[in-house]
């Protein structure tokens, strides 16, 4: 626990000034092509607001979006995470304009 453990000064996260840190531990902890799907959505719409074409609120508005549509797909094989990865760019794209 960094918190008890350092010299440093933490303060718990804020979620809500957050939320993608909220979706991105969700995420790991779902296992499967949850985290691929949530760093496949995020490298999207992390471009499409650098680009001026979504606003920074939208992030986390299309990783969860991607993670609600895609988050419980297979991740038995290479393919299959190669193939969320894809299916989560589209979904961001149409939804969000990636």
């Amino acid at each position: 626990d960094p918190v008890k453990l350092s010299p440093m000064t933490y303060e718990p996260v804020n979620h809500e000034r957050f939320p993608a840190l909220r979706l991105g531990i969700a995420a790991g902890m779902a296992g499967g092509a949850a985290p691929a799907v949530f760093n496949a959505a995020n490298e999207c719409a992390v471009a499409a607001f650098l680009a001026g074409r979504i606003r920074f609120p939208d992030i986390a508005r299309a990783i969860g979006s991607a993670l609600d549509k895609l988050g419980s797909t297979p991740a038995r094989t290479r393919d299959e995470l190669l193939g969320a990865d894809a299916a989560t760019r589209r979904h961001v794209k149409e939804q969000f304009g990636c």
